[in-house]
């Protein structure tokens, strides 16, 4: 569960328990794990899996069938009495290969094809599947809480464990396009390289595009070269900010607008789609920087660029840091503010409300370059679109006449 979904999520248990009051509810996500309290005490959920869930999940339905006490699990949260009792986390999983791979066979697949709902915003093949081969981030970006939701650094599977998963999906599924869920695919390069090779030497390359993103740092001609022969057809660089020293003192990500420009070139030159993550309006953060964000976006010449308006998320650095200096007020609520597209700070450094009418121009400044810069990719990616999504274009000419109001 994100933060952005607690909304649904509480309705969603509410109407549960309306059903039947003796379904047990299991919540687990970043949002859950880092307002476990909160979560319990608004919620008709039961219990609360605080990060890394398969352990402590496997324990717990030991537990409800009489084999072990709830009060001994790890990483665990429950009511007790009037209270809220949080057991913390203190083991993690050290080996992934020894996780046996999603039963997806439990699920019914097939209507997942039809619905053809991918993660993420694009797609090449209504049969794909999103897979995940590593966890963690090695990096401390200030807005993420990723990175300590998953135990402050990075573990992978090999790469001969996430080749076999993707020989299973293929031959038993019929999978015809991967989604990288990781947050780093490209972390450390030699697996990378190994995972990509392997898809070309074992028969098994096929579209495949990342989500997330990749970290933009460890790209180079030869990798992105390797990621175009095995089937990657798009992937994604969170930039967050383009301007330096936003990116340096506030966001604290590791990157050289510099490494952004040379990706973004060589990106073109093997004809790979690229999308863009930018985020403006961060604690501290003046109008000038957050123009210079969106030029650099322009700059970029992105297939397509996302500009996000910050708002903070739960176990982060800046989420302390917004609570500390009154950015939030102490009962914020954060499903008052589910959305990416209004801020809910209160900072004197920027107008909130003048940061939505730069973020639509941006975008659609962006939009409109794309049958030029690349109109095969245009064509292809919105003819799917309108074909898939019936109400696409009705949504989209609101989205316009709104910004001309």
């Amino acid at each position: 569960v994100f933060s952005n979904q607690f909304a649904s999520i509480k309705e969603l248990a509410f109407r549960i328990k309306v059903l039947d009051p003796s379904i047990v509810i299991v919540a687990g996500g970043t949002h859950p794990s880092f307002l476990p309290e909160r979560t319990l005490n608004t919620t008709a959920i039961d219990y609360v899996v605080l990060g890394e869930g398969e352990l402590t999940f496997l324990d717990l339905i030991r537990s409800l069938n009489g084999r072990g006490r709830v009060e001994d699990i790890d990483g665990l949260a429950f009511r007790d009495g009037d209270t809220v009792r949080v057991n913390p986390r203190k083991r993690l999983i050290e080996d992934l290969d020894t996780l046996p791979f999603p039963a997806r066979d439990l699920l019914p697949m097939e209507k997942y094809f039809t619905a053809n709902v991918p993660m993420g915003l694009h797609w090449r093949k209504r049969r794909n599947t999103p897979i995940v081969t590593s966890r963690g981030c090695p990096n401390r970006c200030a807005f993420c809480s990723s990175t300590i939701h998953w135990g402050k650094r990075w573990r992978g599977r090999s790469a001969d464990n996430v080749l076999e998963e993707i020989q299973l999906l293929k031959d038993k599924y019929g999978i015809k396009e991967l989604k990288f869920q990781d947050d780093n695919l490209t972390i450390p390069k030699e697996r990378a390289r190994a995972i990509l090779q392997g898809m070309v030497d074992r028969g098994l390359a096929m579209p495949w595009n990342t989500p997330n993103g990749v970290a933009i740092w460890t790209l180079d001609d030869e990798l992105i070269g390797l990621m175009k022969k095995s089937g990657c057809y798009e992937f994604t660089l969170a930039v967050e900010s383009g301007d330096p020293w936003v990116l340096k003192n506030i966001v604290k990500k590791p990157l050289k607008l510099e490494k952004a420009l040379e990706v973004a070139a060589l990106a073109r030159k093997h004809k790979i789609a690229t999308v863009g993550y930018f985020i403006i309006g961060f604690p501290g953060e003046n109008m000038e920087q957050v123009r210079h964000t969106l030029d650099f976006a322009l700059k970029l010449k992105l297939d397509y660029i996302i500009p996000f308006i910050y708002n903070p998320l739960p176990g982060s650095e800046l989420w302390d840091v917004c609570r500390e200096k009154g950015y939030i007020p102490e009962d914020f609520h954060y499903e008052e503010a589910n959305n990416y597209f209004q801020s809910c700070l209160k900072c004197d450094t920027f107008d909130p409300e003048a940061l939505q009418p730069l973020q639509r121009a941006a975008y659609l400044k962006n939009l409109i370059m794309l049958p030029l810069r690349n109109p095969r990719e245009f064509w292809d990616y919105y003819s799917r679109l309108i074909v898939s999504r019936p109400g696409f274009l009705k949504t989209f000419f609101r989205h316009l006449a709104h910004r001309e109001k």
